[in-house]
């Protein structure tokens, strides 16, 4: 019994307990909260808790914002959606995640930061991650084929090289300027290339036969004119209008031009004997007169306005009809002699002044005019280097036409009656 008292004082205190006199059965229907134990003791008050008895002392109409009511045994009932000692802990809703979500007022659950959803079930990604997810607040977990902090830059397909090709979506390979390809390894030409390759990005190697900066131009074929030709394939010559020829230098005649020839196209250069804008009107004025030009020299017929012929005269001798003999050295060039039917010739002397005879003269004076006319004889004269002036007439109005002969007056010689033509 001692003992049971001992044990019992350790748990409930001696305070407790009542007097040793009666006591034991207080003591025990005390802290077992029974009316009546075997060995005599006897029935007391219920233990009730402090912070309950002091819940309770109070009315609750002095207490508004209390969430229970306490019932008549004293014991504290807490109100609906509410739970706690004293009933201050709201009921959240149902399923409301303990860790991620909470609540001030019953059936509500309001999110911690970084979650949503009705539950708080839901975590909220890194803000600006565009392909991932997340399993805890502020994460960017990317999803397949994407990476990056953001999860913004796609997985490439593989062997794509990145300073050759790139892509927008995952697999995928896209050229860069200057490659081409599946894997984007071949290089293309530059933009414009025409009959080029390349060895490396933008090139424009030109192939045989082309030439420019986009090989767009045919090398021609070798000794094709620059000036009157072209082509448009290589190795061919294709000639402009007015010229013909397998490399198009021959110029193209005037068209029905029939005896002559051209130095531009549309000309028409009459030959020997021939005259007329086509060339075809016959020049017979020398075979008509066969004896017009003298001294073995050669005659060609020329058109009436040319004045019907012309003599090409041997050497040694000069005049319209070759009629005038000169003594021609090799280099210096001498005054003309008479041509004389007598086996004697002599040089000729020139006269400054005509003879005139307006009476008789006597001896003396002929022998004096005699003295001067051989003190004027003609000298030598040194190499003369003889060119045309410039022409102001224009080409296409002479053409197949001979040129004239410019007028000039023969030195005032003497000559036989037979060469008067």
């Amino acid at each position: 019994m001692i003992l049971l008292v001992a044990c019992l004082s350790l748990l409930i205190g001696p305070g407790e307990l009542g007097n040793l006199n009666n006591g034991l059965s207080v003591g025990v229907t005390a802290v077992l909260g029974i009316g009546s134990l075997p060995f005599g003791f006897a029935t007391g008050p219920r233990y009730v808790p402090k912070w309950k008895k002091q819940a309770c002392e109070i009315p609750a109409a002095q207490h508004p914002n209390s969430h229970y009511v306490c019932d008549e045994a004293g014991e504290v009932k807490c109100l609906p959606g509410w739970t706690g000692d004293l009933c201050d802990v709201p009921i959240c809703r149902k399923g409301c995640d303990p860790l991620q979500g909470y609540c001030r007022r019953p059936g509500e659950c309001r999110c911690k930061l970084g979650f949503y959803g009705e539950l708080c079930d839901k975590c909220v990604a890194l803000p600006g991650c565009q392909h991932g997810s997340c399993n805890v607040s502020f994460e960017c977990s990317c999803d397949p084929g994407w990476k990056g902090m953001f999860c913004s830059e796609p997985i490439c397909a593989a062997d794509c090289l990145s300073s050759q090709g790139y892509c927008e979506k995952p697999g995928e390979c896209r050229c860069r300027l200057g490659w081409q390809g599946s894997k984007c390894k071949q290089c293309a030409v530059l933009p414009g290339c025409v009959h080029g390759t390349c060895q490396g990005p933008l090139e424009c190697r030109c192939e045989p036969g082309w030439t420019g900066l986009l090989c767009q131009t045919p090398i021609c074929s070798q000794g094709c004119s620059r000036e009157h030709g072209t082509c448009r394939r290589p190795e061919t010559c294709r000639c402009r209008v007015g010229w013909t020829g397998p490399n198009c230098t021959e110029c193209v005649p005037y068209p029905g031009c029939v005896h002559g020839s051209c130095k531009r196209p549309w000309d028409c250069r009459c030959e020997p004997g021939w005259a007329g804008d086509l060339c075809n009107e016959k020049l017979t004025y020398c075979d008509e007169h066969p004896d017009t030009c003298r001294n073995n020299a050669t005659c060609i017929s020329m058109t009436k306005e040319d004045g019907n012929y012309r003599c090409i005269c041997p050497l040694g001798y000069m005049g319209r009809q070759c009629q005038i003999k000169t003594m021609v050295p090799s280099t210096e060039l001498i005054p003309p002699t008479l041509d004389s039917t007598d086996s004697e010739t002599k040089p000729q002397t020139i006269s400054t002044k005509p003879e005139v005879s307006e009476g008789p003269q006597t001896l003396d004076d002929k022998e004096k005019d005699t003295m001067k006319i051989e003190t004027q004889t003609a000298e030598p004269l040194g190499p003369i280097v003889i060119t045309d002036p410039p022409s102001t007439i224009d080409p296409a109005a002479t053409v197949g036409k001979w040129p004239t002969e410019s007028p000039t007056e023969p030195p005032i010689m003497e000559m036989d009656d037979d060469n008067e033509t």
